[in-house]
């Protein structure tokens, strides 16, 4: 099964929209993420913030990705782009709507997507957030920060196993539409967060 093939799973639908306060923004802690530099653990803070206020005051509270590139001292030496933001609805938002995020994409050693889930329920990594980590080679970790200012990811490690996880993702991408069901399709998730690490995936809660 080829990267483009990956099961593109319908966003989660949720309850109602939590609006972003300044104590959340405040509250996005400080992470030493695992098998990601020490030098970019308060620049990924930073971005965490600035995905809360930018969903906040120019999008209505509504779903924004921010990419970031772990190149991008050698992308600002080359007058290139390291940082990308786009805007998505109250229930999701696609990185390759934005022409900068798609070309970081393509062309980045390490990208970083920092997105905001500001809703009640499934607030953590979600499968279809999954789908772009294995879609795309160059994405080495994605970060979810939700509408109250925690933080979750999940990181390539080095014994990363694309194969493996392609078959995990399968089986739980057909598990999870198998019932349109908030609470199975919650439990399908994590119960993938729980086992990523038998493809080489870390997974962490903060």
């Amino acid at each position: 099964m080829g990267r483009d093939e990956l099961y593109d799973l319908e966003a989660n639908k949720r309850d109602h929209k939590i609006e972003i306060t300044d104590i959340a923004i405040s509250k996005v802690p400080y992470i030493q993420y695992r098998e990601i530099p020490a030098e970019h653990f308060e620049s990924l803070q930073e971005i965490a913030r600035m995905v809360l206020e930018t969903a906040r005051n120019e999008n209505d509270c509504n779903e924004v990705v921010f990419a970031y590139s772990l190149d991008g001292i050698e992308l600002r030496d080359k007058d290139g782009e390291y940082l990308a933001v786009a805007f998505g609805d109250e229930h999701s938002v696609s990185p390759e709507s934005d022409t900068d995020i798609f070309h970081l994409l393509r062309t980045a050693k390490d990208c970083v997507l920092v997105l905001i889930h500001n809703h009640p329920n499934l607030s953590k990594i979600s499968l279809q957030d999954i789908s772009y980590l294995l879609k795309y080679e160059t994405i080495k970790m994605i970060v979810v920060v939700t509408n109250m200012g925690s933080i979750n990811y999940v990181v390539k490690t080095g014994k990363f196993d694309w194969d493996k996880a392609a078959e995990m993702f399968e089986k739980a991408g057909r598990e999870f539409l198998k019932k349109d069901d908030l609470k199975h399709r919650q439990k399908i998730t994590d119960d993938f967060l729980a086992h990523c690490h038998e493809c080489g995936l870390i997974f962490e809660d903060r």
